[in-house]
């Protein structure tokens, strides 16, 4: 196991002591989930600038605790003697580092689990990145802007000092100094000016630099830093590293602050120019590009992925960006106007897909029909987008020297409904039992009938119900129940159903990228851990941390109920059993999933709270 050493600074000024408890806690486990992949000795320096003899003697009992709470942290404390701000107290800890990397972060910026880990893995992998950037959510799960361009004085005006009216007025241009035009889902290189509540330097670069600029006291030492990097490293905005920030804009409290402020601004624009117009810090590359990076995995193979932006198209391509593949996303519409996105209109038997498919390696297939109104067209329908769609894609992708093509189907080819504990297998005849499913299975079929006439290899993967941050439907409106304390007569259902976590999906998904025992066969994937959907609701309920009220009706009075309602087919599948087994993807390909229903779960109820 490969050792590792990390330092981290955090500077306070007689701070709320139970958020910075929460901050070093989540780091703690941060911390403790890095050292499953790697062997982390990680050094925590607490800087107080208070200066005050009351309140040191209180900081200190303080992290006498906290040593003994959190000692993987091993954590000290540096008490200065006068306020020096925060760059020049993170220098503090800089200058003495001997750490391969350091972390810089604020009191009110709390780590997710898996975020050190990811950080790690990304700078092992490219060491030519000097500072890592995350992405930045607020506590109700929304996503911050906090990827910009270098500063004006004319948007610190509107930032912090403008009233509303003018803010409105002005939008766009608030919008493209935080890049708003760009995609947060996917990896920016050469970002000019980094968030500063999460900053992970490579150690080296950042002592090359010499640490924050003294000069600014508090304000712009954030936007100074990433301008001096840029010069000699490059600096990568990584979504999968994320981080939650309890964002107060304290610039709006006071003159005295907001004087502050503009001292700050008057340093950065005398030492960079440009203060009407945002300059380049350097002769780095284009900035904000999507980033060919190295991460594991790394392969030099472009992909073509169908339904980029659907639920799973979204999460599938967040992966494959932050692992380093080189994809094409299409989209009905050119909307996006990114290099990497292809607008190809509607998908049916006459989509053309020439300009999609060049130069591509793998297609991922995602996009398919699965809503149309009951009507005596509806198979129709799906078989305009399902089949013929499918098989167009793919007679085009073998004309153009595609080698892989992954399908991804369904978990309903096999049926409806299963027996419990006789789950459904690859090896179990076909039993579609309606109209999307009937289309998902003619696809297949005509899929694996053109990998025997070409060389093209092919991969089907039946997912059944897929959840996770952003899912919709049914189990949404189940979500939105038991959070709103809505009782539901689902206490005493003794089914038990497969389901697949949207991370557990895409993990599959890439292991069959380029695995050579995936060709020419047919997947069944879920979590591994089958539930009633009582268990499944109980569940739930925990994770969005409130008491589940489910009352114990018959089955069959929920049956009989829902069917005098239209509802019956939806009572079937809250009731009804269907399970899948996975042991010929655990076999096969050695793949288990590696995230829990726990795991799923959470990530789900985090997007919840957000809606």
């Amino acid at each position: 196991m490969v050792k590792i050493s990390v330092s981290s600074s955090l500077v306070v000024y007689m701070p709320d002591l139970v958020a910075v408890e929460r901050t070093v806690s989540n780091l703690h486990v941060a911390t403790l989930a890095a050292k499953f992949e790697y062997e982390v000795e990680f050094n925590l320096t607490i800087v107080d600038n208070s200066c005050d003899e009351d309140w040191r003697r209180r900081i200190k009992s303080w992290v006498d605790r906290m040593v003994v709470n959190f000692p993987e942290l091993n954590l000290r404390l540096l008490c200065l003697s006068e306020n020096v701000g925060y760059g020049r107290g993170n220098n503090v800890a800089i200058e003495k580092s001997q750490s391969k990397y350091h972390l810089v972060i604020n009191p009110d910026l709390f780590v997710e689990p898996d975020s050190l880990c990811k950080a790690l893995v990304f700078m092992e992998l490219n060491s030519d990145v000097g500072l890592l950037s995350p992405a930045v959510y607020s506590e109700d799960g929304v996503q911050q802007f906090l990827c910009k361009n270098n500063p004006t004085v004319f948007i610190m005006f509107l930032r912090g000092f403008a009233p509303q009216w003018i803010i409105s007025a002005f939008r766009s241009v608030v919008e493209r100094f935080e890049l708003q035009d760009m995609n947060y889902d996917e990896v920016i290189d050469g970002l000019q000016y980094p968030s500063g509540c999460f900053m992970f330097f490579r150690t080296e670069y950042l002592q090359k630099i010499k640490g924050f600029d003294p000069d600014y006291f508090l304000h712009y030492e954030d936007a100074d830093i990433g301008r001096r990097m840029l010069q000699i490293a490059r600096v990568v905005y990584v979504p999968s590293v994320k981080v939650v920030h309890v964002w107060a804009r304290n610039t709006h409290l006071s003159w005295k602050i907001r004087l502050m402020t503009v001292r700050s601004g008057l340093i950065y624009w005398r030492k960079w120019g440009g203060l009407f117009k945002s300059m380049d810090s350097c002769n780095y590359p284009p900035q904000n590009l999507v980033s060919e990076c190295k991460v594991k995995g790394e392969s030099s193979q472009r992909i073509l992925l169908t339904g980029a932006t659907g639920f799973v198209g979204k999460a599938l391509q967040t992966e494959l960006i932050s692992q380093g593949h080189n994809i094409c996303a299409t989209t009905r519409t050119d909307k996006y106007k990114r290099n990497n996105v292809v607008g190809v209109g509607d998908v049916d038997g006459t989509t053309d897909w020439s300009k999609a498919l060049r130069d591509v390696n793998t297609v991922i297939h995602l996009a398919a029909r699965v809503h149309v109104m009951r009507d005596a067209n509806s198979l129709a329908v799906y078989r305009q987008v399902n089949v013929a769609g499918t098989l167009n894609l793919a007679r085009q992708a073998t004309k153009a020297g595609v080698k892989r093509f992954i399908f991804i189907s369904s978990a309903k080819v096999n049926g409806e409904y299963t027996e419990i504990g006789q789950p459904f297998t690859e090896e179990n005849m076909a039993n579609p039992q309606d109209a999307y499913s009937q289309s998902k299975f003619e696809a297949e079929q005509g899929l694996l009938l053109l990998a025997k006439q070409t060389a093209m290899e092919m991969v089907i993967i039946r997912p059944p119900l897929v959840y996770g941050k952003g899912v919709k439907a049914n189990f949404y409106r189940l979500l939105q129940a038991i959070r709103l304390g809505i009782p539901l007569p689902l206490g005493a259902i003794h089914n038990k159903r497969s389901f697949v976590y949207v991370g557990n999906l895409v993990s599959f998904i890439l292991r069959c990228l380029e695995h050579p025992s995936a060709v020419g066969q047919v997947f069944l994937v879920s979590d591994g851990l089958d539930l009633s959907t009582t268990e499944l609701l109980k569940r739930c309920a925990v994770a969005l941390g409130v008491k589940s009220r489910l009352w114990p009706a018959p089955q069959r009075l929920i049956g009989n109920l829902a069917s005098m309602v239209g509802k019956g087919d939806e009572a079937q599948r809250l009731c009804g059993s269907l399970q899948v087994d996975i042991s010929k993807a655990r076999a096969l390909l050695g793949w288990t999933p590696p995230f829990s229903v726990e795991d799923g779960l959470k990530a789900t109820a985090l997007g919840l709270k957000g809606d």
